[in-house]
């Protein structure tokens, strides 16, 4: 059980908030993030359900050894002066891959193939990650299917496939099976219009976050830039 906890561990550091700016140069590094640390904490409670059925296997259990430093390399715990530390991406391919290999078709192996689609687009490579992320995307596990797609919207946009990553990320948005929370999927999407060019698109989305969650974290977020667009115009 002492595994687990470290993975998840991890899984939270690479998902934490890291800033509160709307800075549209940065947005996908910003506000993907951001986002992420729902799916990261989704990734958590997913191996910890898994993680009797885990330890009963020796094979499992040396996958989630490796996923562990895996995790470690693609997010680095910051050191003694707070200040973070440099990601390792080709050590954390290296072990993802291996982890991956190791569980196969287990929970483990599908996280661990979805920090190796996630990795390859750090790198930018992804073209790679592609196939990587479709075959979970594919799977039967909704949860982890879900983040699969948000990776493959965030590579779409990445690579200004901006009509794609759109798509994807409205698919998540009126699904309502709960694998992935629709007010994160809308703040997503409401962002990539903006980078895409299209303000009022933009704004209708924001709205339209506002007015199904007002309670929601990006509910104060998604209203000022509503108010900021309409200024704009």
């Amino acid at each position: 059980m002492a595994t687990t906890t470290k993975i998840s561990k991890k899984d939270m550091q690479q998902d934490e908030f890291i800033d509160t700016v709307f800075d549209l140069g940065d947005w996908i590094e910003v506000h993907w993030r951001r986002v992420a640390m729902i799916a990261g904490a989704v990734v958590a409670l997913i191996v910890v359900a898994y993680a009797w059925v885990s330890w009963q296997e020796s094979r499992s259990i040396a996958a989630n050894d490796i996923l562990a430093q895996g995790m470690q390399a693609f997010a680095p715990a910051p050191g003694a002066d707070g200040k973070a530390a440099t990601p390792d991406y080709a050590k954390a391919l290296t072990l993802f891959e291996q982890a991956a290999d190791k569980a196969g078709s287990q929970t483990v192996g599908l996280v661990a193939s979805l920090y190796r689609g996630r990795t390859l687009i750090a790198m930018g490579r992804a073209s790679e990650a592609a196939p990587v992320l479709d075959a979970i995307a594919s799977s039967g596990n909704a949860r982890l299917a879900a983040q699969a797609k948000v990776s493959l919207a965030e590579a779409a946009a990445g690579a200004k496939d901006f009509d794609r990553a759109a798509t994807i990320l409205q698919d998540l948005a009126a699904a309502t099976d709960g694998a992935f929370p629709q007010d994160a999927a809308l703040m997503l999407l409401a962002g990539v219009r903006e980078q895409q060019g299209k303000p009022k698109d933009a704004k209708k989305v924001y709205d339209d976050l506002v007015a199904r969650f007002p309670q929601s974290g990006f509910a104060g977020e998604a209203r000022q830039r509503a108010t900021d667009l309409a200024a704009s115009r």
